[in-house]
């Protein structure tokens, strides 16, 4: 790829990155819901995460995460920092180079930048509205968009403090989740889920001008025994406006933890070690299960266990693959467990490879997707 032409950087980025006329309009907006070629819909790249808080051999309270050219279909390059002050605060400064979406081999550099704060109050909810977190389009026609509304973040997010939660609910509650898989509704239990709650969450518009701003509600469930995130029946949903429509893409389904090590070659044909991966399964817009139908859906057996995350069936519109995890514990800080084991409190160091693809998704729902993941970031992150 090059860097931006004369050409680019005039009329051509402006319609790129800031609507002109209404006949450009039109087109900017129908690109928003042009489903992504199938060789161009990935996300691939890497993260490298300091866990400084959790090191004693650091100084500093800040946990850093360096995102390192995490690219986006043929629509955007992320790269930059995240730094992150447990339970207070998170601070961004994420730079997005853009795609020429009539000349691919051009690249329009630092074109715009994610940046503001994103506060966590007492009770664990997310802020982006205090600390001002935007997107700023700085190239181009420039703009301004703001991240709104919260999220209510996890109840727990340390495993030493799961057990006082626990005694605390005074009662196990469980919780049922169904889908479907080969025609067959299969059904699973979680004990106890945490749930991540999305409260009118506003993402902010751009780098482009045909990626509208989106509001986000519903619950993503975490499941401690396993480490899997999972939805409800409810779902995620995101709502935007493309012209004068209205559209509310509905997200199902599973990221699922897998403890396992092994090596995976990344797409320049570098091969990575790594500890563990979660295995995406997500699904856009799939039917929900019937209420009823869920009653029969099966238990919690482990042939129903391996069936609901699976994802073999990747013909339907979702986000499949994986994201790998190369953890270390070099001088961690340590903590006992219920057995009075003392144990790390989570790694001191991640680097994080992104390995997934989507299918039949247009740029819309991958960028909402992948704006949503930078806010989710810490809760992501966590032991």
């Amino acid at each position: 790829m090059t860097r931006i032409s004369r050409a680019w950087t005039a009329a051509a980025l402006a319609a790129a990155l800031g609507v002109g006329a209404s006949g450009a309009a039109l087109a900017q907006a129908s690109r928003a819901v042009t489903l992504i070629p199938d060789d161009k819909d990935k996300v691939v790249g890497s993260i490298a995460i300091d866990y400084n808080s959790r090191s004693e051999r650091s100084q500093s309270a800040i946990d850093d995460y360096t995102i390192q050219d995490l690219a986006v279909a043929d629509l955007m390059i992320m790269k930059g920092d995240i730094q992150r002050v447990p339970d207070q605060k998170l601070t961004y400064s994420v730079r997005f180079d853009v795609v020429n979406p009539q000349n691919p081999a051009q690249v329009a550099h630092d074109a715009a930048i994610l940046r503001g704060d994103m506060a966590i109050d007492a009770g664990g909810r997310y802020d982006p509205e205090n600390g001002r977190l935007r997107l700023d389009v700085i190239k181009g026609n420039q703009a301004t968009s703001r991240f709104t509304g919260g999220i209510q973040g996890r109840e727990v997010v340390r495993w030493w403090q799961i057990g006082k939660r626990l005694n605390k609910a005074g009662a196990e509650a469980v919780k049922a989740y169904s889908r479907f898989v080969d025609g067959k509704v299969v059904t699973i239990q979680v004990k106890n889920p945490d749930p991540l709650r999305f409260e009118s969450l506003g993402l902010a518009a751009g780098p482009f001008s045909f990626l509208v701003d989106a509001k986000v509600s519903g619950v993503f469930d975490y499941d401690y025994e396993l480490g899997n995130w999972l939805t409800d029946q409810a779902g995620l949903q995101f709502t935007y406006s493309v012209g004068d429509t209205i559209v509310s893409d509905h997200v199902s389904g599973s990221i699922r933890y897998v403890e396992e090590a092994g090596q995976f070659t990344d797409a320049k044909g570098k091969t990575h070690a790594y500890t563990s991966y979660y295995d995406y399964n997500l699904r856009f817009n799939e039917p929900p299960v019937n209420k009823d139908a869920a009653l029969f859906g099966g238990d919690t057996a482990q042939a129903d266990t391996d069936a609901f995350f699976s994802a073999a069936d990747q013909t339907k519109a979702g986000l499949y693959g994986r994201v790998y995890y190369a953890d270390s514990e070099t001088d961690c800080k340590k903590a006992t467990n219920d057995k009075g084991e003392s144990k790390c409190v989570g790694p001191t160091h991640s680097d994080v490879f992104y390995d997934l693809h989507g299918v039949k998704l247009s740029y819309e729902q991958l960028a909402n997707w992948m704006k949503l993941e930078q806010l989710v970031i810490g809760p992501f992150t966590d032991e």
